[in-house]
Order: structure tokens, then C-alpha cells, then sequence
């Protein structure tokens, strides 16, 4: 099974993807905030190392490493999920605001992962870097349409598309439109139990 890289920007519908590539049969990987600094100091060894145990991915840092990915596991897909500027960075900022107040560490991550002077960014620098990610990856496989799918579920895209691009049957199940956009607080309880298993091994 060739392996399928979600590298659409975070908050574009990457939930959605992944629980479409599970519903598929995947076996599927989402972000690892851990391997952040692996990525900043261009230390691939254990990226790589997660990666060779899993069929799928999606979010950080799996998103910056589409020509890493593209050169080390050959024939595999990519997927480019996206949404209108201003709907991004207001879903962006509204996920922001409920975590409340980022901690050193968490801002080191955002910056190396961004690569913008978090806390202190604004929404045009915010809304520029999500552009040039699109562009970047738009210009890389420009001339390989079998290799990458763009897609966005707000223009309707689902089954039909993905399925096509990865030689799948369309399932016989609904479309799942995941994590969209409940902002409310969440528990202390819940909190802890996200930020474990985000930073876990």
C-alpha cells in the first residue's frame, strides 16, 4: 500500500481527511508535535523511523515534509486540503483563544513549525504563510497530477474525489465532516489528555 501524506495546513480539514483515509483502511498517523525540533534541526532519523510504521498522515510536521516524503517513500500520494483565507485564519485565531494563553515551549513550536515570531503574529502574516504553503506545494507537483489531489470540503469535494485519486471504493457510509469548529472551552480533564497524547512517543 503506498503511503498517503496529508499536507494540507493545520485547521483546513485535516480531521476529515484523517478519518477518511481510517474509514479507508489506513493505518493512519496525525500530528506529533515531538518531532518538531527533529524537524527544525533537519534530523529526519526518527521522522523517518514513524513514519515506516504507518500508511497515512496528517497535520505537524507531516504537512512541512511533502519533498522529504516525496524523495524517501516514492509513489506515495499526496493530499492538499484547503480553504478560503479568511474562513482559515478565523477558525485558526478561534482555536487559538480557547487554549488560552500559549506557554515559552508552545510558542517555540508554533514559531518552528510557522515559521513566524509567535505570539507576536498578525492575521495578514498568518493568512500569507498558509498562502505560500498552497503555492509551494501547488508549484512542487505542478507537473504530476497523479501525485497530489487538492480538495476542499467546503466546495463540496468527498468520497468521489478521494477515492478516485487513491484507487479506493467509495465506502458505504457517509462523508465525515470532523471537528467542526466547536470552540468551547474543554475540560481540564480533556486538556491534559490531548497534550499526552500530542507530545507522546
Amino acid at each position: 500500500m503506498s503511503k498517503v501524506f496529508g499536507i494540507g495546513w493545520a485547521k483546513t480539514g485535516t480531521t476529515t481527511l484523517a478519518k477518511c483515509l481510517e474509514i479507508l483502511g489506513y493505518n493512519h498517523q496525525t500530528q506529533k508535535l515531538y518531532l518538531t525540533f527533529d524537524y527544525e534541526k533537519k534530523d529526519f532519523t526518527r521522522i523517518f523511523e514513524v513514519v515506516d510504521k504507518y500508511d497515512s498522515f496528517d497535520d505537524w510536521p507531516w504537512l512541512l515534509m511533502y519533498k522529504e516524503f516525496d524523495k524517501q517513500y516514492p509513489g506515495s500520494k499526496f493530499i492538499l486540503t484547503t480553504r478560503e483565507h479568511s474562513s482559515w485564519v478565523n477558525s485558526y485565531k478561534n482555536m487559538i483563544k480557547t487554549q488560552g494563553k500559549a506557554s515559552k515551549h508552545m510558542n517555540r513550536v508554533r514559531s518552528i513549525l510557522y515559521d513566524l515570531p509567535f505570539p507576536n503574529v498578525t492575521k495578514e502574516q498568518l493568512i500569507n504563510r498558509y498562502s505560500k504553503h498552497v503555492a509551494d506545494v501547488e508549484e512542487y507537483f505542478k507537473d504530476r497530477p497523479d501525485d497530489l489531489l487538492i480538495v476542499s470540503w467546503k466546495n463540496g469535494d468527498g468520497w468521489k474525489e478521494i477515492c478516485e485519486f487513491l484507487g479506493k471504493d467509495i465506502p458505504d457510509q457517509d462523508f465525515p465532516h470532523a471537528n467542526q469548529g466547536d470552540y468551547k472551552k474543554k475540560e481540564p480533564n480533556y486538556i491534559i489528555k490531548r497534550i499526552k497524547e500530542i507530545f507522546s512517543s
